[in-house]
Order: structure tokens, then C-alpha cells, then sequence
């Protein structure tokens, strides 16, 4: 019989008996955190934790998938390992997955990260828009994970690319019509924005959607970002926008879903250094489809958000409104917009409206990799929303996750890893765990909060105090002690007793204010 070791404070390392085959079994069955915990118990243990990084392929495959929303899944037969180390530095537009050393260094990463999530106190905060480079409303705003961009848009037509490197503005476009122009009395808000690719798709109220493609990696990195390439029009003004390979999919005010193709041209091979190699594009568009107005309501409010999951498109209004193809193919093989306008039906689905203002909305995000959706109703409840098929009778399986997030409708959603936000016309952002627990104390604006966009590492929101504000969760580098955000002037530091003691609040728009 093999004899037991002793540790070295007198504890029997009897796991060091067990057969190596046992050992990484018991590992492979428990949660992240507590893999790393038993590294701490005994040499056998502490030594499988360092050596073998299969343990942390399960937790990150799903991290990966969620993040994702399972829209770029790896290739059956690829080295998973590989992958996820090549995948994972991308996923987030600040550098705190860049170059990892392991599978093991990612996931020790993902737990401090997850810790920090978890509790609820941004590391740093900054007003990109200190400068005050937007002077109007800001209604929108986008993370570029590729060149570490953030993309806010406002009223009066400004587009803003600020850097996360710098937390400075790289450059800025204006889409509003020039004076000699025939200028519609309507605002030339930036209401919506998309980025996929090499492309981001900006739509305003002035019926118009904007194709930008990104600059060349030869630009210089302190102004590389997005250049606009082409445009078209739609039936009436953008409210949501989602951008689907080469197909944009746009939500209208008059419940118009409008799809069409981005139309990206083809390289030119014959073309010289310094020249162009792309000639012009040409969006084409590929489908209408008219949301039907409710009876009783006299001011609907159509597509509020949308998401897509071939082939299912879900748009919000005071309900959930889901397209889908009456006869879905067997291998699901077409595109929404690949069916003609008789073969797709709508199906709803609705939460309590009993005696609600019609000015309350319903908000949908999707929600991890399940294909289920995160849905704000009108009656300030947040419930997941899921079992989605091309069946004509639907019944909706539905969860209740938070009875009441604000006091005011929820205006926009974002969701993270294990965790989801709202913003509100309360002027606050609030944290939930993936289950509906609140996460420590909201985020204070001065302004109602028109937009979220999240990052695994951080979140922005833009609220009519005409703030862009970035809420840093990153950790010190567990190696390094360094962030991975620098930090000007209009970033802060949050210390532990103002953190502990009251909420996050975004600074004034303008100094003195």
C-alpha cells in the first residue's frame, strides 16, 4: 500500500494517492474559482492546475460562447486550446487578455475580472466627452473591439471615435446637412449604430443610413477609425439598426423593417501600391417588411431594439414582435431576408400593460448563447424570453428576473458575461446578476440614459447630460499591477470608502457646472 505523504503543515495529502486520471476528473468537475482553490490544498492538485490546461477549456468555451452570443463558434475538428488563446485577446476593446501566456493565465484573469463584476464598484470612470466635443444630446453609442474604438453619435448629427488607449477623440464626422441644403425641419439625430466586420452603419432621423468602412491598418494608429464610403435611404426616420455580415437590417418609426445589402464591392487586383483597390459600393436593397400597428394605440412605438438569430428577427415596441418564416428550412440554410415577404409571419408576445402609460416601452437584448432574450417590459419588469421556433402557435417560455428595475421604463439594455444592464429615464444605469440580484448601488447621471454599449472589461452609456461616460472594471493585472486603460484628466480613481459608501455618479458635462 502506497504510503501518505505529509504536508508541510501537517496535513495527509492523500490526494497525491489517488490515480492522476482521478485527480484531474474531481478538477474537471468543479467551477472555476474552486479549481484554482484546490491548487492551494496539496502538491498533486497545485501541480495539475499548472500543468494541464485542459481543466480551463470548459469555462472558457462557454465564456466564449457567451460573450459571442454563439454567432462565431470554432470549428469542431480545430485545436480548441489554440483557439481560444488566439480568439479570446480580441474579444474585449481594452488589452487585458493580450498575450496570454496559457490557458491557465486567461482563466485567472477571467476570475479577477469576474470578481470585479461581481463587486459592483467600477475600478476607474472618464467622461470622454469632458472635452466637450459633442454639444448636443448624445443618443447613441458603439465599442469597436478591432481598433479599441468607441463610436457615440448625437442629436445634431455628430459621430465621435474616441480611443480606449488614450481615452482621447481620434476623430469626428458630421452627418448633418449642409446650410444650403434643403434641411428637413426633423433632427439630424444619430438615433442607431452597428459595427461588424470592417464596417459600421450609422442610421439618423433624416431617413438616411450611412455606410463607413474601417481605415487602412496603414493608417496611423492615433487616427485610424471608420471613413464613410456610401448611403440609403429609408421609408422613415432609424431607431434601431443591426448589421448582419453584408446585410443591414434597419427598424423604422413607422414599424418599416427594412433589409438590404451593404453592397461591398469586390477588390480590384490590377491596382497599384497607393491606389484604392476598392471600387464603389452599392447598397441594394432586399426586403420590407411592415410591422402592423396595434389596435388602441394611437402613437405606436415600433422597433425600439431588435436582435437576429437566423432565421428569427425579434423587434419591441409595448410587446415582443417576432418574423420568422412560415415553413423554416430543414437544415435552416436561408436568411430572413433570403424568404419572400409572403412566406414570413409575425408572432407576439406581451407582459402586463394593464393601465401603464403609453409612453412605457419594451426593451429586448439577446441573452448568453441559448438563443433566449433579456426583455424590459413597459411594467418595469425584466424577464428572459426564450423556447423560439417557427411553430404558429408560440408559447413563449418566460422567466421573471427583476420585478421592478427602475422607477422610470428602462431605455436601453446591455449584457456581459454572468451579468445584464439597464439604463433608464431615471438617469441611472443598474447592475444585475445573470439570476436578477441587483449588484451594489445604480449609476447616477445627470440625464436621462440613452444608450449602453458593453465590453467584457467595461461598459459606456450616453445620457442626455451629454456625457460619454466609461465605467472600467478591469483589474490590475494580476502580473503587472498596471490597468489596461490609461488615465487622463477626466478619468477617476475610485477609492475604496467612496465606493463603499455611495453610488457611482457621472461628472458634470461641463466643468462648473
Amino acid at each position: 500500500m502506497a504510503s501518505v505523504t505529509e504536508s508541510r503543515r501537517g496535513m495527509r495529502d492523500f490526494i497525491s494517492d489517488l490515480p492522476p486520471e482521478l485527480s484531474r476528473l474531481i478538477l474537471s468537475r468543479l467551477e472555476i474559482r474552486d479549481v484554482f482553490m484546490c491548487a492551494a490544498v496539496c502538491r498533486a492538485w497545485r501541480s495539475h492546475t499548472r500543468i494541464n490546461d485542459s481543466l480551463y477549456i470548459p469555462h472558457l468555451l462557454q465564456k466564449y460562447s457567451n460573450i459571442t452570443h454563439g454567432r462565431d463558434p470554432i470549428p469542431p475538428r480545430a485545436n480548441i486550446g489554440q483557439e481560444l488563446l488566439q480568439r479570446f485577446p480580441h474579444l474585449s476593446a481594452s488589452s487585458y487578455f493580450c498575450n496570454p501566456k496559457s490557458l491557465r493565465d486567461l482563466a485567472l484573469r477571467d476570475m479577477h475580472l469576474r470578481n470585479k463584476w461581481k463587486s459592483g464598484i467600477p475600478r476607474r470612470r472618464a467622461n470622454l466627452n469632458a472635452c466637450m466635443k459633442h454639444n448636443d444630446v448624445i443618443f447613441s453609442v458603439v465599442i469597436d473591439q478591432v481598433y479599441g474604438l468607441i463610436v457615440s453619435g448625437d442629436r445634431s448629427g455628430g459621430v465621435v471615435f474616441w480611443s480606449t488607449r488614450t481615452q482621447e477623440m481620434i476623430k469626428e464626422l458630421s452627418l448633418a446637412q449642409g446650410p444650403n441644403e434643403d434641411v428637413p425641419a426633423i433632427s439630424p439625430a444619430i438615433s442607431a449604430m452597428a459595427v461588424k466586420g470592417d464596417h459600421l452603419v450609422i442610421g439618423t432621423w433624416h431617413l438616411t443610413v450611412h455606410i463607413a468602412r474601417r481605415d487602412s491598418e496603414d493608417s496611423p494608429i492615433e487616427n485610424r477609425a471608420f471613413s464613410l464610403v456610401s448611403s440609403f435611404q429609408v421609408p422613415s426616420p432609424v431607431i434601431s439598426i443591426i448589421l448582419e455580415g453584408e446585410t443591414c437590417i434597419v427598424g423604422c418609426h413607422r414599424g418599416e423593417v427594412v433589409f438590404y445589402s451593404i453592397g461591398i464591392p469586390e477588390e480590384n487586383p490590377n491596382t497599384t501600391n497607393g491606389e484604392d483597390s476598392i471600387t464603389g459600393y452599392n447598397p441594394t436593397h432586399l426586403l420590407t417588411i411592415q410591422i402592423p400597428r396595434r389596435a388602441g394605440i394611437r402613437q405606436p412605438k415600433f422597433n425600439l431594439s431588435m436582435h437576429y438569430r437566423k432565421p428569427f428577427l425579434f423587434t419591441s415596441s409595448d410587446l415582443v414582435s417576432q418574423l420568422t418564416p412560415k415553413r423554416m428550412d430543414q437544415d435552416n440554410g436561408r436568411d430572413l431576408w433570403q424568404y419572400e415577404a409572403q412566406d414570413i409571419t409575425i408572432k407576439t408576445s406581451s407582459g402586463n400593460m394593464s393601465g401603464l402609460d403609453p409612453d412605457y416601452l419594451c426593451m429586448l437584448r439577446p441573452l448568453c448563447d441559448e438563443g433566449d432574450l433579456l426583455v424590459a417590459w413597459p411594467d418595469l419588469s425584466v424577464y428572459s424570453l426564450g423556447n423560439f421556433n417557427s411553430r404558429l402557435v408560440w408559447t413563449p417560455k418566460s422567466k421573471v428576473l427583476v420585478d421592478r428595475a427602475h422607477s422610470q421604463p428602462v431605455r436601453c439594455m446591455g449584457t456581459i458575461d454572468g451579468f445584464f444592464l439597464t439604463g433608464s429615464f431615471d438617469n441611472s444605469v443598474r447592475l444585475f446578476g445573470e439570476n436578477g440580484t441587483p449588484v451594489h448601488e445604480p449609476f447616477i447621471h445627470q440625464g436621462a440614459v440613452n444608450s449602453l454599449a458593453t465590453d467584457p472589461c467595461f461598459f459606456v452609456s450616453v445620457s442626455d447630460d451629454k456625457t460619454v461616460m466609461l465605467w472600467d472594471f478591469t483589474p490590475p493585472s494580476y502580473e503587472t499591477g498596471e490597468s489596461t486603460f490609461s488615465s487622463p484628466g477626466a478619468t477617476s480613481t475610485l477609492s475604496s470608502s467612496e465606493s463603499s459608501s455611495s453610488p457611482a455618479t457621472s461628472p458634470p458635462s461641463t466643468p462648473g457646472l
